[in-house]
Order: C-alpha cells, then structure tokens, then sequence
C-alpha cells in the first residue's frame, strides 16, 4: 500500500533486517543497500518490535531464525497478527534450518528461507520477489462484503478472491473432520502452485513439500503422479543449482485457470 502522506511516506522502508549477529546484519545490509534498497536494521526481536512500535513500515522483513528470548518464529508470529496493510512479507535465513523448521516457516507465511552463508544476489531476488507478491496481496485482497470481487473485471482479482474463499473453505473444513481424511495433497499443491504463479513467485520442491503438510516421501511421490499427468514441471534454478523449481505446466495452468473460470461462472 502506498503511504497516505508524508509522515508515512517517510518511514516506509523496503526491508527490516533482524539478526543478533551484528557482523550479520551489516552483511545482509550491505548486500540490499547496493541494490538500491531502503534498510532499517534491529539486532534481535524485540528491537525489531520497537522499531514497528516507532511507525517503521517495511514491506518485507528478513530475520534470522534463531535469535535469543524472541526468536525468529515468535516474531513473526507477532507480525501475523498485523492487519493486510501493515504486514510484511517475511524471509528467514539460518545456518542449521531442518525440514520442520522450514514446514513452520511455510505455515507462518514466510516467502522464502535462506541459508547461510547467504548469497548476496540471492538475496536480493527473494526480497525483490516478495515485495512484488506484497503488491499483488494488496492489490487483490479480498474486499468488504459488497464490493464484489467476483464480478470484477480484473481477471486475477476475481481468481485471488476465488482462491481466498477456497483457503477459507480449507480452514473451515479442518476445524469439524479430521485431518486425515483429506490428507492426500494433490489439490493443495495445484492450488499453492497457481496462487505462486498469480504473485510471480518461485516455489522449490522443498518448499511445496513442506507446505503440504504431509511427510516429504509422500510429497515427493504426489509429485511425481503430478508430473506423470504433465500438469507440473521441474525446472533448475539456474542460480543456485541445490535448488529445483517446481511450476504448472503448460496443461496444468490450462486446467487450474479453466477450473477457476467455471467455478467464478457458477458463482454469478
């Protein structure tokens, strides 16, 4: 959201830097400062707090995951509680993340988890492509009832508000029947795929696996059955070779985009 006047506009930054490391933060904010970035840096959570407390409005924030008393997880549980506008896009880097860690990283919202040694171009993509999906979440959020998202005439507010309603029906479904009972996670991963695809955001396999919320062997093998339909591809990251993107295909997004223009169509 763009500041509404001038006392906003002047402490609106692109990133707030968390880490306990001090060596780290001047790092990290060397490599964002090059890049034309605007950076406040905090040396642990709950400075990071106080600096929210003072009016800083970043549109992303990169912490480090393990910091003392208030570490990374707890913060940004703190910053999930912020409404739409004021709350940031999140990145996590940490030299000893597992694959639970990354599971709740992706569960709290974070856009992305890096590991350290961080690399400074990396980096900057990441903050770079999550500001860009903080500007489609805005600009796409679901409105008050009557404004009429479904009736718009921009097609990818009507597909984001169609994807909010299927989330909510997620969450609404959880709380009565077990989880189990819709544990295979094929769907999920299409939906999770195109909600990447509408905010022009990479997903690796790691991350997909995770936020599906069943064991990576089964992730991985759902994946495998989704590539075997061709409605995913494997792509790698040419970047940074330990990583392989995942993306719809050219017959998946046919398939998700016409199931979304007929699910839109019943609803007027």
């Amino acid at each position: 959201m763009e500041p509404s006047n001038a006392a906003d506009a002047e402490k609106a930054i692109d990133v707030l830097v968390v880490d306990d490391d001090v060596d780290a933060v001047e790092e990290l904010v060397e490599y964002l400062s090059k890049a034309h970035l605007r950076c406040r840096p905090a040396h642990d959570g709950w400075a990071a707090l106080q600096v929210l407390a003072d009016g800083w409005r970043p549109q992303v924030v990169v912490t480090d995951l393990r910091m003392p008393e208030l570490d990374g997880m707890e913060f940004a549980e703190r910053l999930s509680r912020l409404g739409d506008a004021d709350r940031p896009e999140i990145i996590f880097v940490s030299g000893h993340a597992g694959f639970d860690d990354a599971v709740q990283a992706i569960r709290m919202g974070a856009r992305d988890m890096l590991a350290k040694p961080i690399d400074g171009p990396r980096l900057v993509r990441a903050v770079k492509s999550a500001q860009l999906a903080r500007k489609v979440r805005l600009r796409t959020a679901e409105p008050a009832p009557g404004d009429g998202a479904a009736q718009s005439p921009d097609p990818v507010v009507r597909k984001r508000a169609a994807l909010n309603d299927l989330k909510k029906m997620r969450r609404l479904r959880s709380q009565y029947f077990p989880a189990e009972l819709f544990s295979d996670p094929c769907w999920e991963m299409l939906l999770d795929l195109y909600d990447a695809s509408l905010a022009a955001a990479e997903v690796t396999v790691t991350s997909l696996g995770a936020a599906s919320g069943v064991p990576q062997t089964t992730a991985l093998r759902r994946m495998e059955t989704l590539q075997g339909h061709d409605l995913i591809v494997r792509v790698e990251d040419k970047t940074d070779k330990r990583r392989t993107i995942i993306r719809l295909s050219d017959s998946g997004m046919r398939a998700v985009e016409n199931f979304f223009e007929t699910y839109l169509a019943r609803r007027v």
